[in-house]
């Protein structure tokens, strides 16, 4: 049972660990008074910065005054306290393989920053409820589920959330799954991961040739991080102007995607190639175009047998023989020097 702050400063990290499914935390279990202006900061050597007046007091008096009935105020004040405290520790957390080295080099690379913080915050917010119950701070501070704050980096969450929502829609994945996913990897490898499902959400692993597949996919990492790259711009503005702001980028980056998805699919799609085989119709006998008035010209029939060879001799590029019965002469007609018919056929274009 945690009863003090520093046994919740010794345990907090392994919570986060524990709901986020990560394989590590970078966090060295140090930490630190932060500078002036600075809430949170998880800082590339793994030490842990927290602001005094508005992380480590709130946090303290939690265990002060624990199970005493807080104002709404109260309530709010450490929650966003605990909120900015699983933010920076997401920051700490990735993959077996992950360095913190690497993730530095991948966060200043463009959009990469506007997409780890975003993330950061975005799920820090969605999970901070079971982040508390794993810590049973709820417990401690009876109603402090039920208040709610309003997310820092107003310029960059809605973009995260749409973008992560919309991830989820591609793959069928259920809500959230893809913002999990994401917060799981460093800067290293938010950006690849979004991409890769991205990519295996179309038909593009079906048509792109493979040694042409990592020139698409880095086009399409390109332009989404130039487009997250871009709201930055919004950062020093209002937080509500800041937000739509942010939406609406997404929004506009989201639909141009989709139109480049389907512009590849169709470029890469085959076209069907014409059919060059070309069956001619037997022409009409000359001798049967003289028939007496009165009379019918006889049909021409092929037995099942005929029918079976003359299939054969087309496809094989030969004309086929041609089956008639020839016309009776009448009494005054003169006998034919030959009673063979004339044909046309034409062959199998090469």
């Amino acid at each position: 049972m945690i009863a003090s702050l520093e046994d919740l400063l010794e345990q907090h990290a392994w919570a986060a660990l524990r709901i986020s499914g990560a394989d590590q935390t970078a966090w060295n279990g140090e930490i630190v008074e932060a500078g002036e202006g600075i809430l949170g900061l998880a800082h590339w050597d793994g030490t842990l910065h927290l602001d005094r007046e508005y992380i480590l007091d709130p946090l303290r008096d939690l265990y002060e005054r624990a199970g005493e009935p807080r104002s709404e105020a109260e309530l709010l004040r450490c929650r966003e306290a605990l909120v900015t405290l699983l933010h920076e520790q997401s920051h700490f957390l990735g993959p077996a393989d992950a360095t913190q080295e690497a993730a530095r080099a991948a966060f200043k690379l463009p959009g990469g920053r506007a997409l780890e913080e975003g993330v950061a915050e975005a799920w820090a917010l969605d999970r901070l409820n079971d982040y508390i119950r794993e810590l049973d701070i709820d417990k401690v501070a009876p109603g402090i589920l039920h208040v709610r704050s309003e997310p820092s980096y107003a310029a960059f969450v809605p973009a995260v959330r749409l973008l992560a929502s919309d991830l989820d829609r591609l793959s069928g994945a259920p809500g959230g799954e893809t913002l999990d996913l994401l917060n799981r990897q460093t800067a290293e490898g938010q950006w690849r991961q979004a991409v890769t499902r991205i990519y295996h959400s179309t038909q593009l692993p079906h048509l792109v040739p493979p040694d042409q597949a990592p020139a698409v996919r880095l086009h399409l990492e390109q332009a989404l991080r130039s487009s997250f790259k871009g709201l930055e711009l919004y950062e020093p503005l209002p937080r509500g102007f800041a937000a739509s702001r942010s939406q609406a980028a997404a929004t506009r980056t989201l639909t141009l995607l989709h139109q480049e998805l389907t512009t590849a699919e169709r470029h890469y799609t085959p076209v069907p190639r014409p059919s060059r085989i070309h069956l001619s119709v037997p022409a009409t006998p000359v001798g049967d175009s003289a028939a007496p008035a009165g009379t019918s010209a006889p049909s021409q029939r092929l037995t099942p047998s005929d029918s079976h060879q003359a299939a054969l001799h087309a496809f094989a590029g030969v004309s086929p023989p041609t089956a008639c019965t020839p016309a009776r002469p009448t009494a005054s007609a003169k006998p034919l020097a030959s009673t063979g018919t004339a044909t046309t056929a034409r062959d199998l274009e090469r």
